[in-house]
């Protein structure tokens, strides 16, 4: 089947206003005392980017990402003129077509979440016209459902809940000084109290801190079952990531690859010999085809992946039953009710600490009022975003 339009539509479902934005968290941007207090300060565009393909036979596939109004022009003005009148049926040649266009100018960030709507939608397409679930397309799974570890700001939500783990948002780097690094650390007895025994507990540091600083933090809950510390430092300073990992506790693990925009990237952090966790975003780092790639050399660097923020893309999902073995998987608490879990389909059904693999032929469902924008002469963004930030 041929590609017959490729449309794209940035639309604001709240994500700025998720306690995760709006509390003390650490970020990069901690150290200026203007940006310190809230994510949502500095946040780059975060407008959720949905993105349509049609087939010439009328059905459509769905793909969502992130970067808002940057990603919704690269999919509209460059990658929609690329592909379409392409045939359908070479997924990878398509996606190293369009991530080849973009090598001259980038290949990370906003232009790899561009290729990933546009990959996740193509993938939901070759889904419908088979009539076949995604994850049955990637090749089945042998279980209903997949074991998941709960980022959360409030960790007494969550005990007893059989979680495989409990991660927190680091809410202090460096420059807040030694009571800022025991503020990190009575938040980790916090989060220990709350997983019980046997439960491990984590922490995601945002690219906030430094060596020396993680170092020092890891001996402070030497005590406590921390089971990995998430990119305290910036992936591409080599030399401070295997200083940590020389010298920190070897039970802690270095969980890398949130900002790992590609399977190249994935592959330099893998050449480190650092990583202990490696966690690409699906709908960052090139979508389904590119992180078919990622898995693949991850398992021959016998390195285990998580994929971030799992629970919120069902692709993601599909990809954890289908090609992985033994999997975890991550949900991150956006409160009682959010927009967010609801922006492909049914929100995820949990129990027992599980999440039920996606199973729908339907696949990926935009709600009608975000669809509706896609057809309109002037797409009416606004009715779209009122549904989502209601929610």
């Amino acid at each position: 089947m041929r590609i017959t339009s490729i449309t794209a539509r940035a639309v604001d479902c709240g994500f700025n206003s998720q306690k995760l934005q709006t509390s003390r968290v650490a970020s990069p941007m901690s150290r200026f005392p203007r940006f310190a207090e809230q994510r949502a300060s500095w946040m780059w565009p975060t407008k959720k980017v949905f993105v349509r393909v049609t087939g010439e036979d009328g059905s459509t596939g769905w793909g969502c990402t992130n970067g808002g109004e940057i990603v919704e022009m690269i999919v509209n003005d460059h990658l929609g003129r690329l592909l379409v009148g392409e045939d359908l049926a070479d997924l990878s040649l398509l996606n190293d077509q369009m991530a080849a266009s973009l090598l001259p100018n980038d290949r990370s960030g906003f232009a790899m979440m561009a290729v990933a709507g546009v990959d996740i939608a193509l993938w939901d397409l070759t889904a419908k016209t088979q009539a076949r679930p995604l994850v049955d397309l990637l090749g089945g799974a042998g279980v209903d459902t997949l074991p998941v570890y709960m980022t959360t700001p409030r960790p007494e939500a969550f005990v007893g809940g059989a979680w495989r783990g409990l991660k927190a948002a680091a809410p202090y780097g460096p420059k807040s000084g030694g009571d800022g690094l025991q503020a990190n650390v009575t938040l980790m007895r916090r989060f220990a109290e709350a997983a019980g025994p046997d439960v491990p507990i984590m922490i995601d540091a945002f690219l906030s801190w430094d060596a020396d600083y993680t170092l020092r933090f890891a001996e402070a809950v030497s005590d406590l079952p921390v089971a990995w510390i998430e990119d305290p430092i910036h992936p591409q300073d080599v030399a401070g990531l295997q200083k940590i990992r020389q010298e920190m506790d070897p039970d802690i693990s270095l969980a890398l690859g949130n900002f790992a925009f590609s399977r190249a990237d994935c592959a330099d952090l893998l050449r480190t010999g650092v990583v202990g966790v490696l966690q690409p975003d699906v709908a960052w780092a090139g979508g389904i085809t590119e992180a078919l790639h990622i898995l693949n050399m991850a398992e021959a660097a016998q390195v285990p992946v998580i994929l971030h923020n799992t629970c919120e893309q069902p692709w993601a999902l599909a990809l954890a039953a289908a090609r992985q073995e033994n999997p975890l998987v991550e949900c991150v608490d956006r409160g009682e009710s959010s927009a967010l879990y609801e922006l492909m389909g049914a929100r995820p059904r949990f129990a027992d600490g599980h999440v039920a693999v996606p199973r729908d032929p339907a696949g990926n469902r935009p709600p009608q009022t975000v669809m509706a924008a896609f057809d309109a002469a002037e797409p009416n963004l606004k009715e779209a975003e009122t549904w989502a930030l209601s929610h």
